[in-house]
């Protein structure tokens, strides 16, 4: 018992190896075509999209570009398998041997404590947590030496029983071998040279599903491109075949670049020009116009191959609410057409006593900066004032216009009130009656310039302001 608790000991010691170098992981994302993309680290589903950054360029000198595609455009069981994999290696390749050691170490720890302990009831639980462990061990690791570990688990089974039967226990639990873990068996590609690091960044440019990602990922291409040492030429003076693919795909590279950024004036120029004439055309209340302008955008977008699908929405969503602001403009002139004879006719009837009050508008004003005006003109103003009270009072305004008209009627009573307060301000020379008057006077030029603003906006036919 005591010999094989031991040599279970040694044998784990012995398996321990230092761990290896760290390197960053490269996925692939396979899809459905056939066609294969590099991803530099994990990937991530966000929605129906998958997001990664496609790594362009060397080793030396990568330059990292963040794509977006469409999920269904994943052949998924393989990227996941592949995935899988690659983490399974890159975890044997880091963390696996460092971490496999610290499990050696605690199940020779366990093992030593049982060949210390006494008690065989303790000594049976010491070796069945140390076998548990192992049992657990590869389903959370990847599979990470699993076949190491179900060999240990076999001699914890032997040792286990021993130990029971020593304990005298009549019940057995003998698990022969640990649940082994089989890593995915998917071979992983090397590490892309430029050129197929290149062409899988042309790949991704191909189906990102983002205009200004495209852009970005073919501008990297021809920088990456642009930057490529050159190699030596041959005796016979013939260019080096790697010089000849970098200058095609530089050139490839440059014309889907130029291609990619006139899309994007078309678009922008359709955007500029369309929205300026939809918001005349919803100046003008013409529904029907901006109808015709929205079948405009949508055959231009078809002449353009529908390139800009999320431009083209934002578009149609900024014409619709113009056509909102039309036909709300629409109905409204059309409410203000059957009311403007009734509107136009108090205008005319109003504009006896509001010229009134507009004439008294610098007495007003001498009263409210207490300048004025002579005691003479403050019984006119007074009186004057009064009169264009009575007859704002005999007028009977359109409901649409009854603001106004209270507005007028306002001014009228604090000119009235303004004039009363400067008389007896001047009679018993009391500042405080001036400063009363003065406030006065200030109320009515505002009531009376807002009532003039409020008529003449009412009177006329309803705008987009």
């Amino acid at each position: 018992m005591t010999r094989r608790v031991l040599w279970a000991c040694i044998t784990l010691v012995l398996w321990c190896t230092p761990a290896l170098a760290n390197d960053a992981i490269l996925y692939r994302i396979f899809l459905r075509d056939g066609s294969t993309m590099v991803s530099y680290g994990d990937f991530a589903r966000v929605g129906d999209r998958v997001v990664f950054s496609v790594p362009i360029g060397t080793a030396a000198r990568t330059q990292l570009q963040l794509v977006s595609i469409s999920e269904d455009r994943v052949d998924w069981q393989l990227t996941e398998r592949y995935a899988e994999a690659a983490r399974t290696k890159h975890y044997a390749d880091t963390r696996g041997e460092d971490e496999f050691n610290l499990l050696s170490n605690d199940v020779a720890r366990a093992l030593n404590d049982v060949a210390l302990t006494s008690d065989p009831a303790q000594r049976v639980a010491l070796a069945d947590k140390a076998r548990q462990q192992l049992a657990d061990w590869p389903a959370s690791h990847y599979g990470y030496r699993a076949s190491d570990v179900a060999q240990l688990s076999t001699l914890l089974d032997e040792v286990v029983s021993e130990l029971r039967v020593a304990a005298g226990q009549s019940r057995f639990d003998l698990k022969l071998v640990a649940p082994t873990m089989v890593p995915p068996t998917v071979d992983l590609l090397p590490s892309p040279s430029l050129r197929e690091n290149i062409e899988l960044a042309f790949t991704a440019a191909r189906v990102a599903s983002e205009p200004a990602e495209r852009v970005s990922l073919l501008d990297s291409i021809v920088r990456t491109l642009e930057s490529a040492e050159p190699s030596e030429p041959a005796t016979n003076g013939t260019p080096d075949k790697t010089d000849v693919w970098v200058d095609a795909a530089k050139v490839r590279a440059t014309a889907q670049l130029m291609a990619e950024k006139r899309v994007d004036r078309a678009y922008a120029d359709l955007s500029m020009k369309t929205l300026a004439r939809a918001r005349d055309r919803a100046r003008r209340a013409d529904v029907r116009a901006i109808d015709n302008l929205l079948r405009s955008v949508l055959s231009t977008d078809a002449k353009l191959g529908r390139a800009r699908p999320a431009e083209v929405a934002g578009l149609l969503v900024a014409i619709d609410a113009q056509k909102a602001e039309a036909q709300r403009l629409r109905l409204a002139r059309d409410a203000w057409a059957i009311r403007a004879g009734a509107l136009r006719a108090y205008r005319r009837k109003v504009n006896g006593p509001v010229e009134r009050l507009t004439r008294l508008t610098a007495w007003l004003e001498d009263v409210r900066q207490l300048a004025g005006p002579a005691p003479a003109a403050v019984g006119q103003l007074e009186e004057r004032a009064a009169i264009a009270g009575r007859e704002l009072a005999l007028m009977k305004p359109p409901l649409e216009l009854q603001a106004v008209h209270a507005l007028f009627s306002s001014a009228s009573t604090l000119a009235t009130r303004a004039a009363a307060a400067r008389r007896r301000a001047i009679v018993t020379s009391d500042m405080p009656a001036a400063y009363e008057a003065s406030s006065a006077a200030a109320g009515a030029l505002m009531m009376l310039e807002r009532g003039v603003a409020d008529l003449q906006r009412l009177v006329q036919p309803p705008e987009i302001r």
